[in-house]
């Protein structure tokens, strides 16, 4: 009777510590799924800049002059857009033939996981986080350009920082003006 008190003691034991490390292992795996649909998403609107691809708007379908995608701290979505107006950010504000279009439905990251921060470097290769980040490609040979809210330029290299609901696991996306993307 001993040994099979002491025998279910064990099993129920190690059935914790499989259900705690599958947890952190779907965590971690819709961590590097959203990192890598989030690096995909900046090389499909890079490629649509190269390709020069014609989208819907509501004066009919047209070629954007750039094509970028916006960011957002603590957001669980992202989107890709036509820069219409040519000023290296998303905004409505302008007459309907040169607003900016949205692209597609906003692309939400997997499983809880969240943009933790967007921040770019500055002259002195300081990281400096910023609430709001356009990463832009512009036609026809897809140069970059990362600005802020208002368009301004912030430089040569952006990050976009990933975070897990728990807040445990991280994964960041870096883009470069020289059209470089990677996945850290």
């Amino acid at each position: 009777m001993v040994e099979v008190v002491v025998m279910m003691f064990i099993v129920t034991i190690i059935s914790a510590v499989v259900l705690v490390s599958f947890t952190g292992l779907h965590e971690g795996a819709a961590l590097n799924r959203s990192a890598r649909e989030l690096a995909l998403a900046l090389r499909m609107a890079q490629n649509m800049s190269f390709a020069v691809t014609q989208i819907e708007t509501l004066a009919g379908p047209r070629i954007p002059p750039a094509v970028g995608i916006r960011f957002v701290e603590g957001a669980e979505t992202y989107f890709s857009f036509g820069d219409f107006n040519r000023d290296n950010r998303y905004g409505e504000e302008r007459a309907e033939d040169e607003r900016d279009v949205r692209i597609a439905a906003d692309l939400v990251l997997e499983g809880g996981v969240s943009i933790k921060s967007v921040a770019h470097y500055d002259a002195f290769g300081t990281r400096r986080t910023v609430p709001l980040m356009h990463i832009v490609f512009a036609a026809p040979e897809a140069a970059v350009a990362i600005t802020g809210g208002n368009g301004e330029n912030l430089g040569d290299r952006g990050e976009i920082e990933l975070v897990t609901r728990s807040g445990t696991l991280t994964k960041t996306v870096s883009v470069r003006t020289s059209g470089q993307v990677s996945i850290k």
